[in-house]
């Protein structure tokens, strides 16, 4: 995605846990190029039991959320 700036973002994943820290699921260290393949990531997040909930925020410093992804 390109921003107002031209820069390129990518996505990131965050999930609030059950038991266990975010970190410890590979999915949370990945780069998305598109929103869409965020979105398709958190769907196999949502397998492990210990996801309440994910949510999709910009691979930028700071971070800026984007949405709640719902199972």
């Amino acid at each position: 995605m390109i921003s107002a700036t031209g820069e390129h973002i990518e996505f990131r994943l965050g999930a609030i846990m059950r038991q266990g820290i975010p970190s410890s699921i590979p999915d949370t260290w990945e780069h998305f190029e598109t929103l869409e393949e965020a979105r398709k990531a958190v769907k196999h997040m949502y397998e492990d039991d210990r996801v309440l909930r994910a949510f999709i925020v910009e691979d930028t410093m700071p971070a800026h959320f984007v949405e709640w992804v719902e199972r």
